[in-house]
């Protein structure tokens, strides 16, 4: 058997031991082999694929574009996983919690043997089992990530990556010892770089309104917490968890019910998009901003989508007026919010 030096890379579905409790089998595994497909393929581009480890993929060889590599097939996957799930019309537990999984890479080089093994061709060597057991790290702990890759030192030295800017980690192993790398957040680049952003045709629901004020000034009003709750019509808090920006939930709170939105998509003072479920269901909100033709203005848009389902669109029949008649509301308090000093419009907006 000779033996062979390479990269050892195994890509994990994570969160899909939690996700598989208590949700509907056959949806569940038909979800996951449709993911493991795309993951597969990403990485089947350039690496071989040793092994498909129930919601893993193993893959062994050389390629000095690694990292680019992982960071197109998280794109893949996580694109792939944003289409079935704004897609499908399924109303059950599987189709529903698909947004709860994601990716994750490690990444070492060392060396290993192939032979066979109960009629299987197997890699095997102590490489072998330091990759896989940096499956099992303190990466989401400790630097809260989920969709990420981390690459020991010897992938870091084999690549001829510059570790600078990258974040040192360590992890200790019984019968192993320490291994050094690094970590690289995937998810991070793919929310920058993939558009979340409905136009007029994909919207359930869309108003507009022209005001009379600088995009600036209607950015400000639309994004920033405090004038938020001057302005939303019955809102006693609007509590974000951050500064805005992909990932940021604000829990917009009327009384006794708290709805909590999350931003998918960010583009200062042109648009941005968030997921909410509100008393109707998911949907999905893009506002956008456009200069007023003709005039000194701002025109902004509301585009809503609706994304839970049959049984959400037959309730949209029976209280979508009533959804249509709050959003028109608030338009109308937001647009005097921002036509007019915080003061005055506070005032205006308590007395709805």
């Amino acid at each position: 058997m000779a033996v062979e030096e390479g990269l050892l890379v195994v890509a994990d579905i994570s969160g899909y031991t939690r996700y598989l409790g208590g949700v509907e089998l056959e949806h569940s595994h038909d979800i996951l082999a449709d993911l493991i497909g795309v993951v597969a393929e990403s990485l089947g581009a350039s690496l071989r694929v040793a092994k498909l480890e129930g919601d893993a993929v193993f893959c062994s060889g050389q390629d000095a574009a690694l990292l680019e590599r992982l960071h197109d097939t998280y794109a893949a996957f996580a694109t792939r996983q944003r289409t079935i799930a704004q897609n499908t019309s399924c109303e059950c537990e599987a189709c529903r919690r698909i947004p709860d999984l994601d990716l994750k890479f490690v990444a070492h080089h060392g060396s290993f043997v192939e032979h066979e093994v109960a009629g299987r061709r197997e890699l095997v060597g102590a490489d072998v089992i330091t990759v896989h057991r940096l499956l099992k790290n303190t990466v989401g702990e400790r630097l809260s990530l989920h969709g990420y890759a981390l690459l020991s030192d010897a992938c870091v030295s084999a690549l001829r990556l510059d570790p600078a800017g990258l974040r040192e980690h360590v992890e200790s192993y019984e019968g192993i010892g320490e291994v050094h790398g690094v970590v690289v957040d995937l998810a991070e680049r793919w929310r920058r770089a993939a558009p979340v952003r409905l136009n007029d045709g994909q919207a359930d629901v869309l108003m507009r309104a022209d005001v009379a004020a600088p995009a600036e000034r209607v950015w400000s009003a639309l994004t920033d917490a405090g004038e938020q709750l001057r302005w939303r019509v019955g809102a006693t808090r609007v509590e974000p968890d951050g500064e805005p920006g992909v990932g940021t939930r604000t829990h917009c709170v009327h009384g006794k019910n708290a709805i909590t939105q999350e931003i998918v998509d960010w583009r200062p003072q042109r648009y941005y998009s968030y997921t909410e479920r509100n008393p109707i269901g998911n949907c999905l909100w893009t506002i956008e901003l456009e200069p007023t033709p003709g005039l000194s203005g701002t025109r902004v848009a509301w585009r809503i989508a609706l994304r839970g389902g049959r049984a959400q669109r037959l309730l949209y029949l029976i209280a979508g007026f009533r959804m249509r008649r709050v959003i028109a509301a608030n338009l109308a308090s937001f647009k005097r919010f921002a036509e007019s000093s915080p003061e005055r419009a506070g005032t205006e907006a308590d007395a709805e």
